[in-house]
């Protein structure tokens, strides 16, 4: 059940995307489809690994703008998401706070982190530690809101749902560098 993580920086909003692959299984998922890479491609056909589905995080275009290629490309994939994007609903699963994702025999659990968009999701896989949290969290800082309501509603999310978890958990957020749950609680200025 070993899982591991290859980053992608796209341009031009130097976006993160993420490819989870499970050695076992050879499925991989990836995390925001916000421009087609032949990198990521040519990573997943390499790695012989079977795309199962993409995780939305929010559908902001930076991190969605892809999707229509991705879903083109790999017929069979899921995309799990707070609400469909596009055409082609067939191939959406839509998630909700505490839901669960398969990859391979892992499971990773869903949390709704309302704030940035009001349709913010991260994907969190206990065994393995790995947290994908879109905008909502950063190395240092956490995403835009449109207003103090918003802004009140994610960082309580945030201390609720993401700040509880062990100081190991490795946080891949949609921009910047990785960072852990132990360094935000410590150090980020907009948690303390």
């Amino acid at each position: 059940m070993m899982l591991y993580v290859r980053h992608f920086r796209l341009n031009p909003e130097f976006v993160n995307s993420y490819v989870v692959a499970d050695s076992e299984s050879g499925q991989a998922l990836l995390v925001d489809a916000g421009e087609w890479s032949s990198e990521i491609a040519r990573f997943i056909e390499k790695s012989r690994l079977t795309l199962t589905g993409i995780f939305i995080t929010h559908r902001h275009y930076d991190h969605v703008g892809a999707l229509p290629e991705y879903i083109a490309r790999y017929p069979n994939v899921r995309v799990y998401c707070g609400e469909p994007v596009g055409a082609g609903t067939d191939v959406f699963v839509r998630v909700r706070d505490g839901d669960s994702v398969a990859l391979g025999r892992n499971a990773a659990t869903v949390y709704h982190v309302p704030g940035h968009t009001d349709d913010q999701y991260v994907l969190y896989f206990p065994d393995a530690g790995l947290l994908f949290s879109g905008d909502t969290l950063f190395a240092g800082s956490v995403g835009g809101t449109s207003g103090e309501v918003a802004r009140n509603q994610q960082l309580t999310a945030l201390r609720q749902k993401i700040l509880v978890l062990s100081d190991r958990v490795r946080v891949f957020p949609g921009h910047g560098p990785v960072t852990t749950v132990g360094i935000e609680r410590r150090a980020n200025p907009f948690l303390a």
